[in-house]
């Protein structure tokens, strides 16, 4: 028996309303958590670059204002006066007090590498670096003036320097350094420079201060820590394509002023070119990497002055890290999910085993319905399933009691026919049953006659009752025939033959076949299985199929007899000579009523009762015919065991 299929069709309908909307919930928090995320995580990205372009500010600002107050000082008016007054014994004592100077504004200062003094020649008269004084060369070939630590004259920064006014400070750029003789490079640092001038003025050469790039960098590393993403400085130097690019400050140090070390690294080549783009034109921005998803901040500052040629912080946040909130709120939901989900099938299950418990019940006692219709469904439920239940009842008891008023009217029915088909026999009958009357009648005339005249011919006699014997059970016989179809019989399934049902129902209608000179062509051949039908019935079906041939050939012909086995059933061909049935009435030629002769020579019933008949022990009727070609009625009937 079909079971239902409610409890999985629930399960579906409740999942299927569930997952797209835990799925839409999840999609909806995840993409407005992230937007928060990101947008929270730009802004602080953002103003971080903010805080470290001012602290480069401050930075520069404060190497600016150090070189000044060191051009303030009164070692450097000493110079200045010195150079005007021409006191040649007296340089020793000025350059000494300078040096002392320079070293104390270098322990004041850390972020100062070196201090140097230079004339307007280039030559270097002083210089502390790193807390020490560097000590002069002897001078090739000079007899007087001070002795020289190194001469800068051609070098850009001194150039640029000495074309400057009173109070402008010349800035170099970022670089490493190289002492000449040593094989590694010095860390990275900027110089700053400004001019002297005699009170006259005349030049009298410049003060130059190298800053450690490493302060800068320090400020740099401090934005951001290692697990959050990166920070570096790069370079925009648009009318120096060697240094347009370069790393100044990168968390790994072997991609720093590749132009130096020969690395060639630049940021070129290890980001998109439309976010490099983007670092060396605009002021200010933020984008995000298209392979990684990380958050990239970027701020421009020119200590130049200049927007083609300056400095660019650049904050790079880790997707991964800004998200990590994300993932754990992912994991949250998805587990919410399941929950929601086990919460849901357990839901659904129960609703549908109370649900189908009740149902199955109803369907299981509907099946047992249709095997036997004295059967009712029991349920206690008092809801929709349990009024479902009773009107299956009420229906059941309805549909038996009208089955059996049904089974009677056809029984009527059946029997009413039977007395037609009779009716139609009788006048025959009376005819078949006159002549043996007749014969019995002259024969006991006969006998008393010679009883009365005294020859009574004892064999004569003997003979004469055994004529009127054999003729009263002819009559007998045909009597009995006649009473045996006319009479009301219950159906009962036994194995036939097909060959006595049909000699049977030829000798009910022999005396209308001659009487209609109508020739009967049928062979029995008792090769043919017996077939499980109610005989009586079966035979009242072919007597009303004889009768209706019959009737299709007024002026004579030959009835058509024929079986075959076809498998699981007998079939049995009764095809007569008349002029056929029109096509408009083959389909309605089993409704009851329905008739085509006068008014008084038939019921209508006929066929439909043998319909019925057929159908109700398990075969089938069909009509076939071809108006002026006759019509042929097939029966099939299941076949049954010898």
């Amino acid at each position: 028996m079909r079971r239902l299929t409610i409890s999985r069709k629930t399960l579906l309908a409740m999942l299927g309303l569930a997952i797209p909307s835990l799925l839409l919930f999840t999609v909806l928090t995840l993409t407005a958590t992230a937007d928060i995320l990101r947008g929270n995580s730009t802004r602080q990205i953002g103003e971080l670059a903010d805080h470290s372009v001012h602290s480069l500010q401050q930075l520069v600002g404060r190497s600016k204002t150090t070189l000044m107050t060191i051009t303030a000082t009164p070692g450097v008016h000493n110079y200045l006066r010195w150079r005007t007054e021409g006191k040649a014994a007296a340089w020793s004592e000025v350059l000494g007090r300078l040096e002392e100077s320079f070293l104390d504004f270098q322990q004041l200062d850390p972020s100062i590498q070196a201090i140097r003094l230079l004339d307007e020649d280039g030559n270097v008269l002083v210089k502390v670096r790193e807390g020490v004084v560097i000590p002069p060369q002897k001078n090739k070939g000079a007899t007087q003036g001070p002795p020289l630590v190194e001469s800068l004259k051609n070098r850009d920064f001194f150039q640029g320097t000495m074309v400057l006014q009173q109070g402008e400070v010349w800035i170099s750029n970022m670089e490493r350094g190289k002492v000449e003789g040593e094989e590694y490079w010095c860390p990275a640092m900027v110089r700053f420079s400004t001019p002297l001038f005699l009170p006259d003025g005349r030049r009298a050469g410049a003060i130059i201060i190298n800053v450690w790039g490493d302060t800068a960098g320090s400020l740099i590393n401090q934005l951001i820590s290692p697990q959050e993403g990166a920070a570096f400085l790069v370079e925009r130097n648009l009318d120096q394509p060697a240094r347009n690019g370069i790393y100044l400050f990168h968390q790994d140090s072997t991609c720093q002023f590749g132009n130096q070390t020969g690395s060639d690294i630049t940021a070129f080549q290890q980001f998109p070119a439309e976010i490099t783009a983007a670092w060396m034109s605009e002021p200010q921005g933020v984008t995000f990497h298209p392979d990684t998803g990380d958050i990239l901040a970027h701020r421009f500052y020119s200590p130049y002055d200049d927007p083609r040629h300056g400095w660019v912080v650049v904050v790079n946040a880790s997707r991964d890290f800004f998200l990590a909130p994300l993932s754990t709120l992912k994991q949250r939901i998805f587990l919410s999910t399941a929950v929601v989900l086990l919460f849901t099938v357990v839901a659904a299950g129960f609703y549908a085993r109370s649900l189908t418990r009740p149902l199955q019940a109803v369907i299981d006692g509907t099946h047992r319905l249709s095997q036997d219709l004295g059967h009712r469904i029991r349920i206690d439920s008092r809801d929709e399933v349990g009024f479902l239940a009773d009107e299956i009842n009420r229906m059941a008891d309805t549909l038996q009691s009208n089955l059996e008023e049904q089974a009677r009217i056809e029984q009527q029915i059946c029997h009413t026919e039977k007395l037609a088909s009779v009716g139609e026999m009788a006048a025959g009958l009376a005819h078949e049953l006159n002549t043996p009357l007749g014969n019995i009648q002259a024969l006991a005339s006969l006998a008393g006659k010679e009883l009365d005249s005294g020859n009574l011919d004892s064999v004569a006699l003997r003979q004469d009752l055994a004529d009127i014997t054999d003729q009263t059970g002819k009559c007998s016989r045909i009597i009995g025939g006649l009473l045996s179809f006319a009479r009301k019989q219950h159906p009962n399934l036994a194995l036939q033959d097909i060959n006595a049902l049909l000699e049977e129902a030829l000798g009910l209608v022999r005396i209308r076949r001659e009487k209609g000179n109508i020739r009967i062509d049928y062979t029995p051949d008792s090769s043919f299985p017996y077939v499980r039908v109610d005989g009586h019935q079966i035979q009242q079906v072919f007597v009303n199929l004889l009768l209706n041939a019959f009737d299709a050939m007024p002026d004579g012909g030959t009835v058509h007899i024929s079986c075959a086995d076809e498998g699981q059933r007998l079939t049995v061909h009764i095809r007569d000579e008349g002029s056929g049935i029109p096509a408009e009435n083959l389909r309605k030629i089993f409704d009851p009523f329905f008739t085509t002769k006068e008014v008084g020579k038939g019921t209508g019933l006929g066929l439909s009762v043998s319909y019925g008949i057929v159908r109700s022990q398990g075969g089938t009727i069909e009509v076939e015919s071809t108006p002026g070609h006759g019509a042929t009625f097939t029966v099939r009937l299941p076949k049954g065991m010898y």
